[in-house]
C-alpha cells in the first residue's frame, strides 16, 4: 500500500514538473495602445487619433506566444472611465496609471507632430498629370513600461506618399510612418 502510494506521488511530481515551463517562457508582454493626439485640420480627414486601430492590427498579425495585444476599444472606454484624452496620454504618469488599469505591461502613446499635405511641383521633363498632392505624417511614439513609467522607446518616424485624392495620399503617409513604428516596437518585444 505505501509502495502504491509513494509511486503514486512520484509520477504526481514528475507531471507538475513535466507541466511547469521555465519562467521566461512563460513572460507574456500585454501592450495597450492608446489613441493619438492630433489637433490639426488635415488629420481630421483621415480621423489620425484613430489610426492607432492599423497600428494595433499590424503588431496582433506579428504577435507571436510573447505577445498580447489590448483592444483599442478596451483601451478607450478605460480612457473614458478615467476622463483622459489622447494629449493627456502624454504624461507618462498618466499613462502608466492607463495601461495598469487595464493589464497591460506596456503602453504606445503618441502624437502626430505634422499631417500635411501641398501640391506637388510637376516635373517639367513629365507629361502633365494633373495637381498631384505630396502629403507628409510625422508620428512622436514613446512605448511606456506600465508599471513604473520609465519610457521604454521613444522615436520619430516620417512618412511621405505623393498622389491623388488629398485623402488617400495622407493616409497612405500616414501609414508608412506607422508600419516604421511597428518595426521599432517588435524589435524591442
Amino acid at each position: 500500500m505505501r509502495g502504491k502510494r509513494l509511486s503514486t506521488m512520484a509520477l504526481g511530481v514528475v507531471l507538475l514538473l513535466v507541466g511547469l515551463r521555465p519562467a521566461a517562457a512563460q513572460t507574456r508582454t500585454v501592450l495597450a495602445i492608446a489613441d493619438f493626439a492630433d489637433e490639426g485640420a488635415d488629420g481630421r480627414l483621415i480621423q489620425a487619433s484613430r489610426l492607432s486601430r492599423y497600428l494595433q492590427e499590424k503588431l496582433q498579425a506579428r504577435a507571436g506566444d510573447g505577445l498580447q495585444v489590448v483592444a483599442g476599444d478596451e483601451v478607450r472606454a478605460a480612457m473614458r472611465t478615467q476622463g483622459v484624452a489622447p494629449l493627456d496620454l502624454l504624461s507618462r504618469s498618466r499613462a502608466a496609471t492607463l495601461a495598469t488599469a487595464i493589464g497591460a505591461s506596456r503602453i504606445v502613446i503618441g502624437t502626430w507632430h505634422t499631417l500635411s499635405v501641398s501640391a506637388a511641383p510637376d516635373d517639367p521633363s513629365s507629361s502633365p498629370r494633373g495637381s498631384e498632392h505630396m502629403a507628409t505624417a510625422i508620428f512622436e511614439m514613446w512605448l511606456i513600461d506600465g508599471a513604473s513609467g520609465a519610457v521604454t522607446l521613444q522615436a520619430t518616424f516620417v512618412g511621405r506618399a505623393s498622389g491623388l485624392p488629398i485623402r488617400l495620399a495622407l493616409l497612405q503617409a500616414a501609414r508608412e510612418a506607422l508600419n516604421q513604428a511597428v518595426k521599432a516596437i517588435a524589435e524591442v518585444q
